[in-house]
């Protein structure tokens, strides 16, 4: 599967002539705590607590993306919220699933989930496609923890660079104790009520009380769109 546009470090300088899916492998091999998940995703019972609220499929010129939105119906805040995934294209043929192994932990699951809280999670890696396609999503059970860690995502705006196409750039702010390691922002453009565009940036590291910026290119036509980015704790102890 290649890297599609959509993984992004500010850590690591971009030069304009790389294509997203240049970049996004090559950042890839900087993310040091990001976790693979060495044997594929399997659910074996559907979650009671979280409902899936509608699912999107978004391409673009350099790539496709999954988008599903998740509400948790619990008094509780859940973590590790497995997402499995079916992209199907014509005449209802498996074009993508992502229970493949040695996936990195982020496109399997949404890393948290507070209580009766909506939320978004966003798959950038899919194959490009040339044509339409649907998704359909299956949550897993997941555990219940205690309080969340509160993360803002602060200042969210436009991004362009030659070459690149739109992105969402911002601040992640970190308000908890507790230092924040392979963070996932989740970036938005929403138009007329849709999502038109999605990608994310992955943070290795946010220290506590600390923030950080961060750059998501986004898959689709962000232009004239709202912005939109979250950032799910990831870890609470």
């Amino acid at each position: 599967m290649r890297w599609a546009a959509g993984l992004v470090l500010l850590a690591l300088t971009l030069t304009g002539c790389e294509s997203n899916q240049e970049r996004s492998a090559a950042l890839a091999k900087h993310a040091h705590h990001q976790r693979p998940l060495q044997a594929g995703l399997s659910i074996s019972r559907r979650s009671a607590d979280v409902k899936v609220l509608g699912t999107s499929f978004i391409t673009g010129s350099e790539g496709a993306a999954a988008v599903v939105v998740l509400r948790n119906t619990s008094a509780h805040t859940l973590r590790d919220v497995p997402v499995a995934i079916t992209v199907k294209g014509k005449n209802s043929r498996t074009l993508y699933e992502n229970n493949g192994p040695g996936l990195e932990a982020a496109l399997t699951s949404l890393a948290s989930l507070p209580a009766h809280a909506q939320a978004t999670w966003v798959d950038d890696q899919l194959p490009a496609s040339s044509g339409t396609a649907t998704v359909t999503a299956l949550v897993g059970e997941a555990p219940a923890a205690g309080a969340a860690p509160q993360i803002e995502v602060q200042g969210v705006h436009a991004s362009e660079e030659s070459g690149t196409g739109a992105g969402a750039a911002g601040t992640v702010r970190n308000r908890s104790s507790v230092t924040q390691r392979s963070l996932v922002v989740y970036g938005l453009a929403v138009r007329g009520g849709r999502i038109v565009a999605a990608g994310r940036a992955v943070l290795p590291e946010v220290a506590a009380g600390a923030s950080v910026p961060f750059q998501a290119f986004l898959v689709g036509e962000a232009t004239g769109a709202k912005l939109e980015a979250s950032a799910p704790p990831t870890t609470f102890e």
